[in-house]
């Protein structure tokens, strides 16, 4: 099945109170390239990251969104900011002075100045990577299968264009059988040009026409193109990636066409492989995007 390198998907997931919405982008590379964002530096949670998306995609780059919403105070520890409370003592020492108070200090009004406790929360490292594997698997199965909508649509476009080749080589299979008469058509008439009208022998004319036939006879090439379509409809349906595959077909098949081009000297072949081109550069162009 032929899979599509750009695609999206989006999820969110809530585990123990901890929300992580993870979202997932690809676009075209040679390579599979992987670029994450998260609000979190764990490099134990990247790899890990890593390792689930490798599983699924094999080239492309994919640029993964991670963010992570703790829906409850998880406090670890408080610590008391010393030097904090002994300004704020000494400030209340001086107020007391300058407004001749004569209220003692006590704790209440101590406790009014939150600052100086310091509430360290816990990171809770392994909840939180509960929350984005599953958020993450949710995303990564909907980025597949649209991977998978849009390559077997580049597929169809590509096969489609097969079918229009397979056409025109039989046509060019046709054409070449009546090939001889107008090389021998040809080669008299610029055998003419050359010499001026000499009368010359028609089996030597004949000969040099086989000859001439013989060097422009583009059978085998015709005969590998035709295996190139047979490669191009099997590897159609194969579950792993092809895109390299496609890319070494379409090369093969771009130097059958312009040998059939260089080689025959019939003008009925050579519209017919500026046809067998265009269609060739369609299947590039939708190759390029698929896995």
């Amino acid at each position: 099945m032929a899979k599509s390198m750009t695609g999206f998907g989006m999820s969110e997931a809530v585990v123990d109170g901890i929300t992580s919405v993870i979202e997932i982008k690809t676009v075209n590379n040679r390579y599979c390239d992987i670029k994450v964002k998260m609000p979190i530096s764990s490099l134990d949670i990247l790899q890990r990251i890593e390792n689930i998306i490798q599983q699924s995609i094999k080239r492309g780059t994919v640029s993964v969104f991670i963010k992570i919403e703790d829906g409850c105070d998880r406090i670890s520890q408080i610590k008391l900011n010393e030097d904090l409370l002994r300004s704020y003592l000494q400030s209340l020492e001086q107020l007391k002075e300058i407004a001749q108070l004569k209220e003692e200090i006590n704790l209440g009004a101590v406790l009014r100045c939150k600052e100086i406790f310091e509430f360290i929360k816990t990171e809770e490292e392994g909840k939180k990577w509960e929350s984005i594997q599953v958020s993450l698997k949710q995303a990564l199965d909907l980025l597949v299968e649209s991977r998978e909508e849009e390559g077997n649509r580049l597929m169809k476009d590509i096969l489609k264009s097969v079918t229009c080749m397979k056409k025109i080589v039989k046509e060019i299979e046709e054409d070449k059988k009546g090939c001889f008469p107008e090389y021998q058509e040809k080669l008299k008439e610029r055998i003419k040009q050359l010499t001026e009208g000499i009368t010359l022998d028609e089996g030597r004319m004949e000969i040099e026409a086989a000859f001439l036939a013989q060097k422009s006879d583009i059978t085998e090439e015709l005969t590998r193109l035709k295996s190139h379509f047979t490669q191009l409809n099997r590897i159609a349906g194969n579950k792993t990636p092809i895109g390299r595959k496609l890319e070494f077909y379409t090369q093969e098949m771009g130097r059958e066409i312009n040998t059939i081009g260089a080689k025959s000297i019939a003008q009925s072949i050579g519209q017919k492989v500026i046809r067998l081109k265009d269609e060739l550069e369609k299947i590039k162009e939708q190759a390029r995007n698929i896995e």
